[in-house]
């Protein structure tokens, strides 16, 4: 083949000519990969030493880690963090898992053996009798050989020169301490002009001539995993150590002290007869994110990834330690200094000089997590059960992001009544996609969620626009699955067995139909409808509504400021809804999609919940409270839920994430994809559970209740009282305890939602307040 070389133009080169020189021809392979890989945080001048042909960066999304609890050799306790970079789903939580089992238990210690770093120039003789003269010489030459060695470096301290004669050849095993460097680099600079004294000084004493000498012939296991690296040292010898409690393995870890430790020594037979290189569950993960995030050498994960494991059950636990006999590591040096790693190695108070051991320390700490966490999920089931394939039968061509347009906002806007001239979509601007869309997000590629534009008209008005495409009720069913299993595997199991008996189901179906109705009476205390799309052979389910602004509204978002709250707000919000209530009530004007409340179908997953976070929420000092929801539970499964009035459409997650006020005053509500048919007062209970404060004046509560029962009094027959009233109000409050603040409580174990705390303890205070009311 005579074809002629063509060279990259500013090969080699780290300036700005070379570099746009690079880019234009980049362009020429591939149209606007520039804007994809630019770099707008690192500069050619701080990447000169780093890399060669420069043309922009790569990133990697960063997960927060901790904080984990640290015994430093003082035995003084402190709170460590880290960052890891990944794009492994599952990995940060399960993480964090392990640490907050670690940091409940008192903490982890760890220690440093040693630190090393090893270069093996390899010399070749005429015959084995030259290489062990050649042996000998340097052994009696060691302290001249190590001067000369460490005059080309600060830092590196060379410890001894190790000999392996193989014939007529010699590796000799140059051994360094490297300060707080990883040190390959300095390494190789020191041995090379030791190497360079050895050459011309040995031959000028003993006559015997040196074939050859190169200052690496694979004897260092430079990035190879090697026996000789863990029994005698390359990087880092750290080793961590923690005590965990039965009761923070079965609390915390969901699983216990007996299983975990059978099913680890089980596995250490299969590990010596594939031959596995240490023994640990995935170490890596930890290694590599925290590498990745902090300017490693990423060549050096796999043979820093060695890890020893061991496990001890005690009566009051487990005893676990992990090993690293080769943690390649440097808090100064390579890509330390650029502008991410240098503030992740300050945020874990390991960057610059003389830290190098507290950061082995911690990666050690935040590796003994991971191993801990998947450990428990793999014995619990729910490492199968977080990762199982949630996939289809038969393809389906999903809404692509592409399709959505302007002709596509046109064909799709019915009740927009003026003449569209164009739309603009915003993609730069991420709005919160609410509790249930994110977890569906972790189990399917379709494009669900919140899409912004907006619309320009033809006379030059312009109306923010929304997009909201809707997940199957499947699949929110799956993303609660998710989330359970990462919760307690048997809790899993018992969600999926009643898929079908909860509001979630079909969640698709009924928002769209709800908005529809209420757009065909006129509902005005709502976002601006202008348009719905169904597609079932596609899965396509979406809204096109107003698009509200933070900005124009009194209220939005408030679910953590009750105080904002005022009566007259609260009384206003009841009223719109109220509107709802009355106009499509169960006997009169039913919609069909949507079904009545069942309680009684799902009563044993409520149980199951219930004894899941009576056990999470122990400091709360809640048994009482807990043992009430059990007694409601029990109570409905034996005499049925049978609340007085009337049924009518509610919108069943009536709470201020869905309820904005306008700056007229008048209430905005939204997100009506878990209505269901059930009693007026479950809306209400919801609304002040969230805008009332824990502390709240009776006497407020009575006059809200007393004006929301006028109300409920016309929906009903003359005889319905205040106390038939009083009675169905603390029906759908203890619903609402059982079907959604328990979920918020479980979600909140693995996405801390900071508002449900105050929202259980303010819904327990208007029980006991309603029961003294007259």
């Amino acid at each position: 083949m005579n074809a002629k070389y063509q060279q990259a133009p500013g090969r080699g080169l780290m300036n700005q000519t070379a570099f746009d020189l690079r880019m234009n021809y980049l362009e020429t392979l591939s149209k606007d990969i520039s804007k994809a890989i630019k770099s707008e945080s690192i500069g050619l001048f701080q990447i000169q030493n780093n890399i060669e042909s420069f043309i922009g960066t790569v990133e990697i999304p960063l997960g927060l880690v901790g904080p984990l609890l640290f015994i430093d050799k003082d035995k003084k306790l402190e709170w460590v963090h880290s960052a890891v970079a990944t794009t492994e789903g599952a990995l940060v939580a399960s993480m964090n898992r392990g640490i907050k089992a670690i940091s409940e238990c008192g903490g982890f210690e760890a220690h440093i053996v040693h630190q090393k770093m090893v270069r093996t120039p390899m010399y070749t003789f005429k015959r084995l009798s030259e290489s062990i003269a050649f042996d000998e010489w340097i052994k009696r030459n060691f302290k001249k050989i190590k001067a000369k060695a460490q005059r080309h470096s600060n830092h590196a301290e060379l410890l001894e020169i190790g000999s392996v004669i193989i014939g007529k050849i010699v590796h000799l095993k140059f051994v360094y301490s490297t300060s707080d460097a990883s040190g390959q680099n300095m390494t190789t600079s020191c041995t090379w002009n030791a190497c360079l004294w050895i050459e011309e000084n040995f031959e000028l004493e003993t006559n015997i001539e040196i074939l050859n000498f190169v200052i690496e012939g694979n004897g260092a296991s430079d990035k190879k995993v090697s026996f000789y690296a863990i029994q005698n040292g390359r990087g880092c010898h750290v080793i961590s150590e923690c005590f965990l409690t039965n009761e923070v393995i079965e609390k915390t870890l969901r699983t216990n002290a007996n299983d975990m430790f059978s099913s680890y020594n089980h596995s250490l037979s299969i590990s010596r007869l594939d031959g596995m290189v240490g023994h640990n569950v995935n170490v890596a993960n930890a290694i590599a994110g925290i590498y990745a995030s902090t300017g490693q050498d990423l060549a050096c994960i796999h043979e820093s990834s060695i890890g020893i494991l061991q496990i001890e059950q005690t009566k009051e636990g487990l005893y676990l330690s992990l090993v690293l006999p080769n943690l390649v590591v440097g808090t100064v040096g390579g890509g330390t200094h650029l502008p991410v790693p240098s503030r992740i190695l300050e945020l874990m108070d390991c960057s610059g000089a003389g830290k190098v051991e507290r950061f082995a320390k911690l990666i050690a700490g935040f590796a003994l997590s991971i191993e801990i966490s998947t450990l428990a999920a793999i014995v619990s089931g729910q490492f199968a059960r977080a990762h199982q394939k949630l996939g289809r039968n038969k393809p389906v061509k999903w809404l692509l992001a592409s399709e959505i347009d302007m002709n596509f906002v046109k064909m799709n806007t019915p009740y927009f009544r003026d003449t569209i001239d164009r739309v603009s979509f915003d993609n730069e601007v991420h709005l919160d996609n609410g509790i249930l869309t994110d977890l569906t997000k972790k189990i399917t590629k379709k494009v669900i969620g919140f899409i912004q534009a907006d619309i320009h008209t033809a006379d030059g008005q312009h109306y923010p626009l929304l997009l909201k495409s809707k997940a199957l009720g499947k699949e929110v069913l799956d993303g609660l699955h998710f989330m359970a299993s990462n919760v307690s595997v048997d809790l899993a199991d018992i969600l999926a067995k009643h898929y079908n008996a909860l509001e979630y189901k079909d969640n698709h179906i009924k928002e769209l139909a709800v908005y529809e109705a209420l757009q065909s009476i006129g509902f005005s205390y709502m976002p601006r409808l202008y348009g719905t799309v169904r597609n079932r052979d596609r899965e396509i389910y979406l809204i096109l509504m107003e698009r509200l602004d933070s900005r124009d509204m009194l209220l939005m978002n408030s679910e953590s400021t009750p105080e904002k709250w005022t009566i007259p707000f609260i009384k206003k919000t009841i009223d719109s809804i109220h509107l709802v209530h009355v106009h499509f009530q169960y006997d009169k004007n039913k919609l069909e999609s949507i079904e009545v409340f069942a309680i009684q179908k799902a009563l044993k997953l409520y149980n199951a919940f219930v004894d899941l976070n009576r056990k999470d929420y122990d400091y709360l000092n809640a048994d009482h409270r807990f043992d009430e929801l059990r007694d409601f539970i029990n109570d409905s499964s034996n005499n049925g839920y049978k609340p007085i009035s009337k049924m009518s459409l509610i919108h069943n997650d009536f709470n201020p994430r869905n309820i904005a006020i306008r700056a007229n005053g008048d209430p905005c509500i939204y997100d009506w994809e878990l209505a269901i048919y059930g009693i007026p007062h479950r809306d209400i209970f919801e609304l002040l559970a969230f805008t009332l404060t824990p502390d709240f004046e009776c006497s407020d509560l009575g006059d809200i209740l007393k004006y929301h029962f006028t109300r409920v009094q016309s929906m009903n027959n003359e005889d319905y009282s205040w106390s038939d009233y009083l009675h169905d109000f603390k029906l759908g409050g203890l619903a609402f305890l059982i079907s959604r603040v328990n979920f918020y409580l479980t979600g909140s174990i693995l996405m801390n939602y900071p508002f449900i705390e105050r929202v259980f303890t303010t819904s327990f205070n208007m029980l006991d307040s309603v029961k003294k009311m007259p």
